[in-house]
């Protein structure tokens, strides 16, 4: 089950799944396509459109901090790296705050509040194209996206390009 938007929560188990090479993601849950993500690799950023047609961009921030951005701008939520190694991250926004923790397992996340896992993300042995995602209570879209973008492509999240500003979301290629 899944409510709509961009502040809509997914329940259950969940996959993104995308083409080998391809940079463009759907958000199932179950039979049902909850949201769309297409990553631009060359500006860093990647786009999320949610079935009720919202749409929000996450490009790097700051040094270690992605955002997500509405279309006029304004920042709907965050993911800011707290640990050197990238392995824990804190997702937050002005309606919830969840953290992101490394599993000791390769290619396993888990979504955590107050330091309970609420739901375990996890990627193939070989790719991030089938990530599956068992959330066990309801867990934001947004914060799918973001933990999604800063754990398939690290070095993309981890800080804003040097020699790339991000580009302002009516910059931004479609």
């Amino acid at each position: 089950m899944a409510d709509r938007g961009l502040y809509g929560m997914v329940y259950g188990s969940t996959e993104l799944r995308s083409p080998f090479m391809s940079n463009r993601w759907r958000l199932m849950n179950g039979n049902e396509e909850v949201a769309t993500l297409r990553r631009i690799g060359r500006l860093h950023i990647s786009r999320i459109y949610t079935a009720d047609g919202e749409e929000a961009v996450l490009t790097p921030h700051e040094h270690s901090t992605v955002i997500a951005v509405d279309t006029e701008g304004r920042e709907l939520a965050r993911i800011t790296r707290t640990s050197w190694l990238g392995r824990s991250w804190e997702i937050g926004s002005k309606r919830w705050a969840y953290e992101l923790k490394s599993d000791p397992r390769p290619r396993r996340w888990h979504i955590t509040v107050g330091g309970t896992s609420v739901a375990q993300m996890s990627g193939s042995l070989v790719s991030y194209n089938k990530v599956k995602i068992d959330a066990q209570l309801g867990v934001p879209i947004l914060v799918i996206a973001l933990a999604w973008h800063s754990v398939a492509r690290p070095w993309e999240a981890a800080a804003a390009p040097g020699t790339l500003i991000a580009a302002e979301p009516s910059e931004q290629p479609i």
